[in-house]
């Protein structure tokens, strides 16, 4: 598996359709004009921690849900995750902030097949706080009953400084990041190959192994766009019209075609 690190610039062309786009449609997320454009739903788990996809709960509450519903909508929950109407969905949490491994590999193994290079551009969201490190990082120390205070506090100096050591080397660190607007909405560009896009380990910390699916992926020939915000509930795709299709008619994968001014959350 290979990833390296790319300047920002590669995501320019983002950044230049997506500036002016309503905040709320498809477009500010993805470029405009591509054929078709789809929504991979993220599933939500139940206490038996079972997957339960946006079509079960739907079916649920005979409730017809359309391109831009919310999870919420569909479960009848208002904004904070309360039920709101009287045959409201009260069998799952909110659905996961990105796919599962699963999904994820069978999403891969589309893209893959459209990609002869078998390398991609993906964009790791800067948020994360083992990219850089530092105080965000805390650790929980169990003293060593065999050691002396002073031997105690300096083993959990050493085990912190190790915790929050940076993941990435200071060039990458220094590099500016791709700025998509919004505030949070920064990433750092990797050039991938597949087989490190379908199981990406970014780096082993004391927490272990950083395997977060990347928020953005592109090939060389922007032929396709893959989106994931931050905290979001499904994953935004714009491409040809064969592989929105072949996204639309995998069984691994839930997935509803969304236009490219399909504003997300709002019905009208």
């Amino acid at each position: 598996m290979q990833f390296s690190h790319v300047s920002a610039t590669q995501g320019q062309w983002i950044v230049d359709s997506c500036a002016t786009a309503d905040p709320l449609t498809v477009v500010a997320q993805i470029p405009v004009g591509y054929e078709r454009y789809a929504r991979i739903l993220h599933p939500a788990y139940d206490e038996d921690d079972q997957a339960v996809r946006w079509g079960t709960v739907a079916n649920s509450r005979g409730h017809i849900f359309t391109a831009a519903d919310l999870f919420e909508t569909i479960a009848g929950w208002d904004a904070q995750g309360n039920p709101a109407t009287e045959d409201a969905w009260e069998e799952t949490d909110l659905p996961v902030d990105e796919l599962p491994v699963e999904q994820w590999q069978a999403l891969v193994k589309i893209l893959s097949a459209t990609n002869t290079k078998d390398y991609f551009v993906a964009g790791l969201w800067g948020g994360y706080a083992f990219i850089e490190g530092g105080e965000r990082i805390q650790i929980d120390y169990e003293d060593d009953l065999e050691l002396s205070e002073e031997e105690n506090r300096a083993a959990e100096a050493a085990a912190l400084a190790e915790a929050q050591r940076p993941a990435f080397t200071a060039d990458v660190l220094a590099t500016p990041a791709l700025e998509l607007g919004g505030g949070y909405r920064n990433y750092r560009l990797f050039e991938v190959d597949g087989e490190f896009l379908a199981n990406p380990v970014w780096a082993t910390t004391a927490d272990g192994e950083q395997r977060q699916r990347p928020s953005l992926v592109f090939p060389q020939d922007h032929s396709w766009m893959l989106s994931t915000e931050p905290y979001d509930d499904c994953t935004l795709i714009g491409g040809s019209a064969q592989l929105i299709e072949a996204i639309l008619q995998d069984p691994a994968l839930e997935a509803i075609e969304v236009g490219q001014f399909t504003r997300i959350g709002h019905s009208n």
